[in-house]
């Protein structure tokens, strides 16, 4: 199980522990989150990445005040890390799913894909981590399934999971087959 966190780790994680920090490469990357706010609040850029994390479906273990627990709707919360229970961390995190993913209809993949072979730039309109919806026309670059979720990238760089689009070129994602 990969884990990334967010925050500033405690003085006494254990140096052997494979706990990542996130720096913002693509949700596929990992399969759980931890989030460390104990001493301070997470920025705001680390809070949007906790709810990105939290829309995919991703576990999130919580450490710091219970009243800011809410904020970012973990799967499990605990008011300060214990070294020592680092193991029952992982075991009780690897036992929730890892993704909240719906697969996609028909050959949007396919349609998708081919956009990427034409060159074609497509306008979309998905969801973000909030719920609001963002408009974006690009050209799009890869897919990319992993673990049973499917992705497609922006021209960007910027990757996006398919269940998340609700439109391409005005035709209703889940109408449709075709764009």
């Amino acid at each position: 199980m990969k884990i990334y966190y967010l925050g500033t780790k405690p003085v006494d994680f254990p140096f052997e522990l494979d706990w990542r920090k996130w720096g913002g490469g693509p949700i596929y990357e990992f399969d759980a989150l931890v989030i460390f706010e104990g001493n301070s609040d997470l920025s705001n850029a680390d809070q949007d990445k906790a709810l990105l994390a939290q829309a995919h479906g991703r576990p999130v273990l919580y450490f710091g005040p219970e009243d800011s627990a809410a904020k970012y709707r973990p799967s499990l919360s605990y008011p300060a890390f214990d070294p020592g229970q680092v193991s029952t961390y992982e075991e009780r995190l690897g036992q929730l799913p890892r993704t909240n993913y719906r697969a996609i209809d028909c050959n949007f993949y396919d349609n998708f894909e081919a956009a990427i072979v034409q060159r074609r730039p497509v306008r979309l309109v998905f969801l973000q981590a909030d719920g609001s919806e963002q408009r974006a026309e690009t050209r799009l670059l890869d897919t990319k399934t992993h673990l049973t979720e499917e992705y497609v990238q922006f021209r960007d760089g910027t990757w996006l999971r398919l269940d998340r689009i609700k439109s391409v070129d005005g035709i209703a994602a889940g109408s449709s087959c075709s764009f």
